[in-house]
């Protein structure tokens, strides 16, 4: 009789520690005009991932971004050589190989083991600096999304 009532309890507990676990890897971002909703399973990034991705690399703008690990956690952090205080540095969670996503909505893509980076909607990085003629070429397109690649 304890074995009827106790199989649905743990049934419930399963689903919702389940339910509980894919909340923590969806990820809302909001723009001006909607809100996205990322979700999936938590991509683990590899030793040698993460070996290849702990670096700085020179951006469009001449800006750098550097991209660091901590307690299984990256972040990224663009530096502006001009700029005595450091940006703050924001998370970028993993969502498959190469590929990183920030609460905002950037996107990181690096390719080549780790030596070339493309970050869409650059825009809601803390710190961006948009040259003149870069800002410019990037609204031309009736876009504010803004595309930053390495050199």
């Amino acid at each position: 009789m304890h074995t009827k009532r106790l199989l649905p309890l743990l049934a419930a507990i399963f689903a919702l520690a389940g339910g509980t676990a894919h909340a923590q890897t969806a990820i809302a971002t909001q723009t001006t005009d909607s809100v996205r909703v990322i979700s999936g399973t938590y991509y683990h990034v590899t030793a040698q991932e993460a070996f290849d991705l702990e670096q700085q690399y020179r951006l469009s703008n001449g800006q750098r971004l550097e991209v660091h690990q901590q307690n299984q956690h990256f972040f990224g952090r663009l530096i502006d050589d001009r700029e005595w205080q450091a940006q703050p540095s924001v998370e970028i969670y993993p969502t498959g190989p190469g590929q990183f996503i920030t609460r905002q909505g950037s996107t990181f893509v690096f390719s080549n083991a780790g030596e070339h980076v493309v970050i869409d909607d650059a825009q809601f990085l803390p710190g961006l600096r948009m040259p003149a003629d870069m800002r410019s070429a990037s609204t031309a397109a009736g876009s504010g999304s803004i595309r930053l690649v390495s050199r």
